[in-house]
């Protein structure tokens, strides 16, 4: 089978680790793979060798044109790409791929399975009739969670499912004791993540600076890229008001993380939304100690079993972080049972398993259209 996958860029965003994976098993599979992109990020998630690269994005000079136009030249390229590649199934990552592809493969007799990877009330509810013919033209969608699900039309629901995100399998079975290819974490915070809104990490800087009284000696690493304008600029205003700066580091996103927070005394995920966070995923199965915000649309709420294999806190609410911060530090038996329980994601989120599932998913699409 011939299989086209079509999101903006490979960086280090979740929806774009979820396709490093996916095109890679399926190319090795026997499948013939192609990934269509928008755009080269400085940053990226490495495909298998297997998988051939294309660009669809514009040119230098396609970029000067108005935004309307922009728009049809970005549809007029992914489908003069689908017509030259001829694949026997297009799969879309995120509501403008998906929107790009729907609206690409009109008249066209391409199958189109989409997948939301984010909160719809924030990337679908400003485009009604975008999501509405997306809905229309699409097979089906791959959900990361219920919530998510829940959004779209009951007919839609119908011919969708949800899957959750597969892990990297350079965290399976890794030795959680071992201090091999790192120093010593153990008086270290983390969190990882794109510098956004979305992330509020803000929130967690005020958490953070809370503890500090109690708890001088630790630090609160970010590893993220700074991809909305203003927002770094506010967490290091914070950090220097606060006198964190030794404290307090912000980093781009490491190739080796792994190495990097493994045996940290805690992972935090204070986002305002999100969809299935890989980020939590990958902290659970090293073992470490976890809190999110129970955020929409609940793919924190479908990892953690709240007080066993992490904390949950509301969103937004420095007060009820900061306690759940204090209980894993005040505790040393609780956090190292959070951490040991919180392993057991890795079950779920086996890179084979989950591949099995979007092909059995695949299967089945494909075999109605041939009926």
């Amino acid at each position: 089978m011939k299989i086209l996958f079509h999101l903006n860029s490979m960086g280090r965003g979740g929806a774009e680790h979820v396709v490093s994976i996916l095109s890679g098993k399926f190319a090795d599979a026997g499948h013939d793979v192609i990934v269509a992109t928008q755009w080269f990020s400085e940053n990226e998630y490495k495909l298998s060798s297997k998988v051939r690269r294309i660009s669809v994005g514009l040119t230098e000079n396609e970029e000067k044109a108005g935004r309307i136009k922009k728009a049809f030249t970005r549809l007029f390229k992914l489908r003069n790409c689908v017509k030259k590649e001829k694949p026997d199934l297009v799969i879309s990552f995120c509501a403008k791929a998906n929107f790009r592809s729907a609206f690409s493969l009109f008249g066209t007799n391409t199958p189109l399975i989409v997948s939301v990877r984010n909160n719809p009330e924030v990337d679908y509810a400003p485009h009604k009739l975008a999501t509405r013919y997306m809905e229309k033209r699409a097979a089906g969608c791959i959900f990361q969670t219920p919530d998510a699900m829940h959004y779209f039309s009951e007919d839609f629901q119908k011919r969708s499912t949800i899957i959750f995100n597969p892990i990297d399998e350079s965290y399976l079975n890794a030795d959680t004791n071992s201090s091999e290819g790192r120093g010593d974490n153990s008086k270290k915070i983390v969190n990882v993540g794109r510098i956004s809104v979305q992330k509020n990490q803000l929130l967690l800087l005020k958490a953070f600076n809370n503890i500090t009284k109690d708890y001088p000696d630790y630090s609160l690493y970010i590893y993220g890229d700074s991809q909305e304008g203003g927002i770094l600029d506010g967490l290091t205003s914070y950090i220097r008001e606060n006198h964190l700066e030794e404290k307090v580091f912000i980093l781009p996103p490491s190739s080796n993380l792994k190495n990097e927070i493994i045996g940290s005394a805690m992972f935090v995920l204070s986002s305002d939304f999100e969809g299935m966070p890989n980020a939590l995923i990958e902290a659970m199965a090293l073992g470490i100690p976890s809190i999110s915000t129970d955020c929409p649309c609940g793919g924190s709420r479908m990892l953690i079993d709240d007080g066993k294999s992490g904390l949950l806190t509301p969103v937004g609410d420095e007060k009820a972080l900061t306690d759940a911060m204090l209980r894993i530090l005040k505790d040393n038996e609780f956090a190292a049972t959070l951490g040991e329980t919180a392993k057991s994601v890795v079950s779920r989120v086996q890179p084979d398993k989950i591949c099995k599932e979007w092909e059995d998913f695949i299967n089945t699409k494909l075999k109605n259209k041939r009926a």
